[in-house]
């Protein structure tokens, strides 16, 4: 009888992994995913400590209470500042500050869920799939970034 393989989150998580810092801000997170084309990181501190994730998700919290002017529908793709938009309305809601000016510790999901390089691709599966992850970040020991591993990651494992 075999025994049977378990494939390790190391094996299979990206280390190369764009993380923000608290006081950095949403526009620039925003920025960030497009140019990327990624759609969560990881929020640390100083000491490379994961203490949050933001994701699109987090973002669309705030634009979907936001009531933006109507698009023109010979400019599809209207370019957006915060010094245009006070032109048009007198007080600006809190959630369009933040969007402009806020920063990722006004966004971001606080204690997040992490998991080890040497838990198994499987227990990563289960969390995700629980509770809806696209992302879990991966740490050491103390706590620190050392990956990503996304749910593409494990799908990969089935086309291999």
């Amino acid at each position: 009888m075999q025994a049977e393989t378990i494939v390790k989150v190391r094996e299979l998580m990206t280390t190369d992994v764009i993380a923000f810092k608290p006081d950095d801000k949403v526009h620039q997170v925003a920025e960030t995913f497009r140019s990327n084309r990624i759609s969560g990181a990881p929020v640390i501190d100083d000491q490379r400590k994961v203490i949050g994730v933001i994701s699109e998700a987090d973002i669309m919290k705030l634009t979907a209470t936001v009531p933006f002017p109507d698009i023109d529908p010979l400019n599809p793709f209207p370019v957006f500042s915060l010094t245009a938009y006070r032109k048009k309305v007198e007080k600006i809601p809190a959630e369009i500050e933040t969007l402009f000016e806020g920063s990722v510790k006004d966004v971001m999901t606080k204690d997040p869920v992490t998991i080890s390089p040497d838990d198994s691709v499987l227990d990563a599966a289960r969390l995700m799939h629980k509770d809806d992850f696209n992302r879990i970040p991966v740490v050491d020991d103390e706590g620190k970034l050392v990956g990503l591993i996304a749910r593409a990651d494990i799908i990969s494992l089935f086309v291999q």
